[in-house]
């Protein structure tokens, strides 16, 4: 039976997947290893495949299933009608490091802005909410063990120390079909112990988006989340 189906969502490039993976290394939890949209789907349809995901999950024995697709940030209100019950897990990130690390994969900085501002003004709106657990992806770097914890039991699960031993069982989130570079390294930065991408903004990030996310539209995201 399952007893706690959670969701991993929030903007790209905040933390979702390095969450996922530690989170899946718990022996409770089932957790499919790719972001699988399903609830941009027809209301039919996305029950159908999640309960696909939930029959993996109990035949698998685990009594926990958790979905990460950052996206699904934008179907948080859909997700609740249509899986009661169902918790939410929303990393959030610096928006200079968001920014520059998005703009590397998109190549468009506008694009990139734009996103960051427009998913965790989402996030934002869920602050408070019963179901829902924000954390800091800084707070992970610089205190992993009190970061996982919390998580562990907002969703209902035991905390090990092993957790942070999730890299030790390599997981591939990403095939080499379409992007294969960005495929090749996102794999493997997930699959190391948890990485320190702070401060890259400092040789990556454009003025102007630096001067939009510190005097313009990012800035009250920016003091909300305690990044400036």
């Amino acid at each position: 039976m399952i007893r706690c189906k959670g969701f991993v969502c929030g903007c790209g490039h905040s933390g979702t997947t390095l969450i996922a993976t530690i989170l899946a290394s718990h022996a409770d939890v089932f957790l499919p290893f790719e972001e699988t949209n399903v609830f941009f789907k027809w209301a039919p349809l996305a029950l159908y495949r999640y309960s696909k995901l939930k029959r993996a999950a109990i035949g698998a024995g685990k009594s926990v299933l958790l979905e990460k697709t950052p996206r699904h940030i934008r179907r948080v209100d859909r997700i609740r009608r249509l899986v009661p019950g169902a918790k939410f897990v929303m990393p959030v990130r610096d928006g200079r490091d968001t920014v520059a690390s998005l703009t590397r994969r998109l190549g468009d900085a506008t694009e990139s802005l734009d996103r960051w501002i427009s998913d965790n003004t989402m996030v934002l709106a869920e602050r408070g909410s019963t179901d829902v657990l924000i954390y800091r992806y800084e707070d992970l770097v610089d205190d992993p063990e009190a970061t996982i914890e919390k998580i562990c039991t907002f969703l209902g699960l035991s905390f090990d120390q092993s957790l942070l031993d999730y890299h030790r069982s390599p997981q591939q989130w990403f095939t080499l079909d379409a992007q294969p570079q960005h495929a090749a390294l996102r794999n493997q930065q997930v699959n190391q112990p948890i990485y320190d991408g702070r401060g890259r903004w400092k040789t990556e990030l454009g003025q102007q988006e630096l001067t939009e996310l510190t005097e313009g539209r990012g800035k009250s995201l920016m003091q909300a989340f305690g990044y400036l």
